[in-house]
């Protein structure tokens, strides 16, 4: 378990991505990291340790190899530092074979192998950084797309730990008002608590809880690319407008309606963005247990969507209000426009294409991309970190509401701090005020090593 780590421990890991590069670098954290990093490190400087962040450059002498390998070694005093600790970083060939030669070099000095997660597990424990900023780390490593990276990073710079921080304080300072009236309450210096007004504020900070969780829940679906969901009634085209979108033909097309039973997905980028573009069996009804399982598909697909692409064509004209899970947003898209134009009046806002003349394509990959970032435009927090909050959120602002309506219902005071404290511990878990080894260990194990 990551918690039971010595945090005291002087760490190393190959810190840069996996495969070949000009450069790669290994990183070292811990009371010994200069000693480790500098000895056999050969440069024109002098080797004593430096006072203030350093760059020397040079070579360094790896056990097996002639001659001594080109290397920079970059040094940072603590504790304002990513680890709070004393730095290094050493960069030469990124070669993986150099990499895992210098690393071992590291550890026969001292060092011990860093664990997943443990750089930033030391971030956190040094107080350099929260849970969230923690978690939004892992959120930029593993962003897919620019929606995912611009989250990950808004919540990096404070987007969600600052609001949480600024609650907490009112809240301490609430209770702290409270208890003081409780403990001094035939005091006459003390002043009155203002009941109907705190209530309010209660009621507004729980509100605000309730808005976030909800959009938490809105943005629960499986990680990856944004999903975009080609349905319609049989024979609209959806297949053949899959694979245009595509570029390659990856479906089987037929003009026999019902071709397609099963479900395709496959990576699609529409204006520089990466979809995964999923093409579903026509809206229609059953009449086997094969089309059965085929309608069950597309359903599952259609309630996972980020976005819709409800296919019409002049042979096939279906309804919007026909098509389940109305809260996905969805693009109208007029199908074999080459064989057809709509009328105006039944389909103004559809965007016209062909498949085989490759017209309204640009057109459609833009819609695409405008209403997926549209879509995510709520995604303020990596997946990783609704997942473990939304929870202590709830739990947050069921404990405020509680304190609200005892406040109005003229409760004791003792009863709304109690609700207030059990409201200060919810979110004390959410930026780590309030922290358990199995919350550690579900958060920074998921990091690659070297992070």
């Amino acid at each position: 378990m990551l918690a039971d780590l010595d945090p005291e421990d002087t760490i190393a890991a190959v810190a840069s991505p996996p495969g070949p590069g000009v450069r790669g670098l290994v990183r070292i954290s811990g009371r010994n990291a200069w000693r480790i990093a500098l000895d056999g490190f050969r440069s024109e400087r002098d080797s004593s340790p430096p006072r203030r962040p350093e760059v020397r450059r040079g070579a360094l002498a790896v056990e097996g190899l002639r001659p001594l390998l080109p290397a920079i070694v970059a040094l940072w005093p603590g504790p304002r530092t990513y680890t709070g600790q004393d730095v290094a970083e050493i960069h030469t060939v990124g070669a993986l074979p150099l990499l895992t030669q210098v690393l071992a070099g590291c550890l026969n000095r001292g060092a011990r192998h860093a664990r997943s997660g443990e750089f930033t597990l030391r971030a956190f424990l040094s107080g350099r950084i929260d849970l969230t900023r923690a978690e939004a780390v892992l959120g930029v490593i593993d962003a897919r797309n620019s929606t995912q990276l611009d989250a990950a990073l808004r919540q990096l710079a404070g987007g969600l730990s600052r609001p949480i921080h600024d609650l907490r304080d009112r809240l301490l300072d609430l209770v702290a008002h409270l208890e003081a009236n409780l403990d001094f309450a035939d005091e006459s210096d003390v002043d009155p608590l203002g009941r109907a007004a705190l209530a309010d504020e209660l009621q507004s900070s729980a509100e605000t809880l309730s808005a976030l969780t909800d959009r938490l829940t809105r943005r629960d679906r499986p990680a990856g690319n944004p999903r975009v969901v080609v349905s319609g009634p049989p024979n609209a085209g959806k297949s053949r407008l899959f694979n245009a979108l595509l570029g390659h033909d990856r479906a089987i097309v037929s003009p026999r309606a019902g071709t397609t039973r099963d479900y395709l997905t496959a990576a699609c980028d529409v204006g520089g963005m990466i979809v995964e573009l999923i093409d579903t069996a026509g809206l229609d009804l059953p009449r086997d247990p094969i089309e059965t399982q085929a309608q069950t598909h597309r359903a599952d697909q259609a309630g996972q969507a980020d976005l819709l692409l409800v296919c019409t064509s002049p042979d096939t004209l279906t309804a919007r209000g026909e098509l389940p899970h109305l809260d996905t947003p969805a693009l109208s898209v007029w199908t074999k426009c080459d064989l057809g134009r709509p009328d105006p009046s039944r389909a103004a806002a559809a965007i016209l294409t062909s498949a085989a003349t490759g017209e309204g394509l640009v057109e459609l990959r833009a819609g695409i991309a405008r209403l997926v970032r549209d879509s995510n435009a709520e995604a303020d927090l990596p997946a990783s970190t609704g997942a473990r909050c939304r929870d202590s959120l709830v739990g947050a602002k069921v404990a405020l509401g509680s304190a609200s309506q005892t406040l109005r219902d003229g409760g004791g005071e003792e009863l709304v701090a109690l609700d207030l404290r059990l409201a200060l511990d919810e979110l004390g878990k959410v930026v780590g005020a309030v922290v358990t080894d199995d919350i550690l260990d579900r958060i920074f194990q998921r990091f690659c090593i070297g992070k």
